[in-house]
């Protein structure tokens, strides 16, 4: 066995095995995307194995992502009455959203005199992976720093948005959907999915129509700040 296949089986074992703790324990801390990120991290690091070695099989992963996000299209089809109702609430919500997240990225990143490239790389953590790293890449912003920024917005989104908007008092599952998927894109949207599935239809779209115009708004952004 090639040494890349080896890290994709491990990989994919890893995510089975964690799965199923999610589902016999369903806790924050055991969402599979927590539990198997660290467990892959110990095992390169013990192992001295590098990220360029561990990717020439999990690249072949990282491809399935779009497939994987266009998959979320059949739920949507089945509750698309309840989002049709809501439409033009829903991309009042979307573009509010999607240009306070991109403006405080880039304000935060000004205030904290982060570099540019740190700061182009922060700019898209709250649109999904594969978005975000084509935008990021067009930009001149370091992949790898956002792809950890998309990961950690979204852990943080999901685990604490829900609580959050209970706190607010915000019960609309329109409001709640939108809210969640535009701060912790396709993690803030499996999330809603799994309360109450209109929210997480209305979430898809969300995570969706923001992707689309932040591909749109990002460039005009960065040329008016740089």
């Amino acid at each position: 066995m090639s040494e890349g296949l080896f890290w994709l089986v491990l990989t994919t074992l890893l995510f089975g095995g964690a799965f199923w703790l999610y589902r016999a324990f369903p806790f924050v801390w055991t969402l599979p995307i927590l539990t198997v990120t660290a467990a892959v991290i110990v095992i390169l690091s013990l192992s001295g194995t590098t990220h360029a070695v561990y990717m020439s099989g999990g690249q072949y992963l990282s491809r399935m992502l779009g497939p994987a996000i266009t998959a979320f299209a059949i739920p949507l089809y089945q509750v698309r009455h309840h989002v049709r109702k809501f439409l033009p609430e829903i991309a009042l919500g979307v573009g509010i959203g999607t240009i306070i997240a991109l403006t405080s990225d880039l304000l935060l990143g000004l205030l904290l005199h982060l570099g540019r490239t740190t700061n182009l790389a922060l700019l898209p953590k709250s649109v999904t992976l594969p978005v975000a790293l084509a935008i990021s890449e067009r930009s001149g912003g370091t992949l790898a720093l956002t792809a950890t920024f998309v990961l950690v917005t979204g852990l943080v989104g999901s685990i604490v948005g829900p609580c959050l908007m209970t706190g607010l008092r915000i019960r609309h599952f329109v409001g709640r959907g939108v809210g969640l998927a535009s701060i912790a894109h396709v993690m803030g949207a499996t999330k809603s999915m799994s309360l109450d599935q209109r929210e997480g239809a209305v979430g898809l779209l969300t995570m969706i129509l923001t992707a689309i115009l932040a591909s749109v708004l990002a460039p005009w952004i960065i040329q008016i700040v740089y």
